[in-house]
């Protein structure tokens, strides 16, 4: 089993019963985020990479394309890296490592780093602090 598909089932299996999770299977939609989960006020879009080494984080140019083009329709897409080391996880926003990697800049820090729910929690309340700035109102956040 490829090292992407058992990080898939660790991230399914930390979602609660309710939640709504859809992986994209990218032979037709080339670039596509990996899932999509919704579970709270709007959908999370997550790449997922599970690397053996190295700390760099690869993308195509159509995911980049992709992760930009979320980015100005005013979502918000996450790249979720597995440590090789650990089970933990690093969040990583994905507009800012798009963006890093087109203007060869050094990649950005991350948002979060640890366990996977805590990750997910993370990747809710940064999409939860985008809808409501674009929407006009405060947010409530969830605590970690």
């Amino acid at each position: 089993m490829s090292r992407e598909k058992n990080f898939f089932k660790q991230i399914k299996s930390s979602l609660n019963k309710s939640d709504f999770i859809q992986k994209i299977e990218n032979k037709y939609n080339s670039g596509f985020p990996d899932l999509i989960i919704i579970n709270e006020i709007m959908p999370l879009f997550i790449e997922l990479k599970a690397p053996i080494k190295g700390n760099r984080i690869k993308l195509e140019k159509s995911q980049i394309s992709t992760h930009l083009r979320i980015y100005n329709n005013n979502y918000i897409s996450f790249i979720l890296v597995r440590d090789p080391l650990t089970s933990n996880a690093f969040l990583f926003d994905g507009y800012n490592v798009a963006n890093c990697i087109v203007r060869g800049q050094d990649q950005p820090n991350f948002l979060d780093h640890g366990s996977i729910p805590q990750c997910l929690q993370s990747a809710n309340n940064q999409t939860k602090k985008r809808a409501c700035d674009f929407f006009g109102f405060t947010p409530r956040l969830s605590a970690n």
